[in-house]
Formats: structure tokens, C-alpha cells, sequence
């Protein structure tokens, strides 16, 4: 169970990582940090955003010493990549078109039997 939980937070703080950083970014966001070198700005919900990205990648180290590589990285990479898009779909109003609709069914159906097999 407690494996169980370890990839659910990994998911949720990578999605909502990712989320964060680009809301973040977004030009009506006041920015409260700028490195002038690349000229790249941070909000404070960008730093959030980053902050739930690094605890994602700490839970990712201990999911690779808990599982198989070939195991976890396929489910893992998955699961984020389908809640990103249905994510930037319903947040950012970003397209979702029945081709990222269906790549979402294989990937899922993919997640399936990576799980079933374990």
C-alpha cells in the first residue's frame, strides 16, 4: 500500500509541478525574480511549481530503489504524461484532439499491461 502511495505523490507533485511552473509563467503572473543573463523570469508560483517538481524527482530516486526500472519508468512516465495533457486541456485551454485522445487510450492500455504483468 505504502508503494501505492509513493507513485500517486510522485504523479501528483510531477503533474503539479510542471502546472505550476507554466502558470507560472504565464504573463499576467507578477514576477518576483529575474535572471537577466537569459532574461527569464519566476513568479512565486513558478518557485512552487519548482519546489513540487524537485520533491517529484526525490520520490522518483526512491521508486527506482523500490522497483524495477522497467516497471516504474514506463507507469510513472505515463501517468504523468496523460493527466499533463488532460491538465493543460482543461487549465490552459490547450487542444486536445482525438489523436491526443487516442495516444492517451494506448498509454493507458499500456499502463495496463505493465501493471498486469507485475
Amino acid at each position: 500500500m505504502m508503494n501505492v502511495i509513493l507513485i500517486a505523490l510522485y504523479v501528483i507533485f510531477a503533474v503539479g509541478g510542471s502546472s505550476l511552473i507554466k502558470y507560472g509563467s504565464l504573463s499576467k503572473v507578477t514576477s518576483i525574480l529575474t535572471l537577466p543573463i537569459v532574461n527569464v523570469s519566476f513568479s512565486l508560483i513558478s518557485l512552487v511549481g519548482i519546489l513540487c517538481y524537485g520533491l517529484s524527482f526525490l520520490l522518483y530516486i526512491i521508486l527506482l530503489s523500490k522497483f524495477d526500472l522497467s516497471f516504474i519508468s514506463p507507469l510513472t512516465v505515463g501517468l504523468v504524461y496523460v493527466l499533463l495533457m488532460i491538465t493543460a486541456a482543461f487549465f490552459f485551454q490547450e487542444q486536445f484532439t482525438l489523436l491526443k485522445f487516442t495516444g492517451c487510450l494506448i498509454i493507458l492500455a499500456g499502463i495496463l499491461m505493465i501493471v498486469s504483468g507485475k
